[in-house]
């Protein structure tokens, strides 16, 4: 299969390309930017429709990862998430290519007195992000029901990897872990969060197109969630920093408890996450390893 993968220059992206080809399909990235990577075909484009669908004719399958964060501060930090993700559906229409994946989030979600979440859930992200991400997926409901396009949503845990983006406190634990520097521990540890290693979402997502016929939304994580003193501990013993943790309980942890099941998409998809924690972690540490032995 032809595959374009919007937003594949970035971490997620790779992955996936990688995996793409490894099974023998063919990546195609798509983006803004003019690429200099010679390993995958690269298409250019300003998303707008004229420019995307000069961009998607001729595509078997089509997985959509580009997207703003934003910085939380106004609604309209997303709006262009939106924009994209129509003007990406009115082109797969006008392209006739109607097996997509849109790369959701479990940030859709929030009440942390009844998880783990199941799709049957009602959503109610507590983030702009959440709420521009959620809005996506109703934009492809809408292009469903109106042009038969199978658009399999996937929310996807807190992602794991080597090449995420730095600042966030997994890779600030396993970047100081790694450096056998502390680990601080913010607060008395009580919510727990789930993670999925990177390697088990780009497997998730080859499962998916894989389905052309299916269309829906399918809760992609790992079943399991830790609170951040258990994620320390497990990081330490992976890199051999056993006990290097600096504890504060008296702060305010600032989070709340995620969990997802991905049952629906074991049943409907085949995806069940292949890496445990310790395994997707010790993973990382070799290959900053190899990294540093070159």
């Amino acid at each position: 299969m032809r595959v374009g993968i919007t937003g594949g220059s970035g971490f997620l992206g790779k992955e996936i390309s990688r995996v793409l080809k490894e099974q023998g399909h063919t990546p195609i990235i798509i983006g803004r930017r003019a690429s200099f990577d010679t390993e995958h075909e690269y298409c250019q484009t300003d998303y707008s429709v004229e420019s995307l669908d000069k961009v998607l004719f001729g595509f078997d399958a089509l997985i959509h990862l580009a997207s703003i964060r934003g910085a939380e501060g106004n609604i309209s930090d997303f709006h262009n998430n939106e924009i994209i993700t129509e003007n990406i559906f009115k082109s797969c229409v006008n392209s006739r290519l109607n097996n997509i994946v849109y790369a959701s989030t479990i940030a859709v979600y929030s009440d942390s007195n009844n998880i783990p979440w199941s799709e049957k859930h009602i959503p109610s992200p507590k983030t702009l992000y959440g709420v521009s991400k959620l809005a996506c997926e109703h934009i492809g409901e809408i292009y469903h029901r109106r042009y038969g396009l199978n658009i399999k949503s996937l929310r996807i845990a807190q992602v794991l990897g080597e090449g995420e983006r730095k600042g966030f406190m997994m890779n600030t634990f396993i970047d100081n872990a790694f450096k056998r520097k502390s680990l601080n521990v913010i607060g008395k540890s009580v919510a727990k969060r789930e993670f999925v290693y990177i390697k088990d979402v780009a497997k998730a997502m080859l499962l998916a197109i894989l389905k052309p016929e299916i269309h829906g939304t399918f809760n992609i994580g790992s079943n399991t969630a830790y609170t951040n003193l258990e994620i320390a501990n497990i990081i330490n013993k992976c890199f051999s920093n056993k006990g290097n943790i600096t504890y504060n309980e008296l702060e305010d942890e600032k989070m709340e408890s995620s969990l997802m099941s991905s049952l629906k998409a074991y049943k409907v998809l085949g995806y069940s996450a292949e890496y445990s924690l310790e395994q997707a972690l010790i993973e990382i540490r070799n290959q900053k390893l190899e990294v540093r032995s070159v």
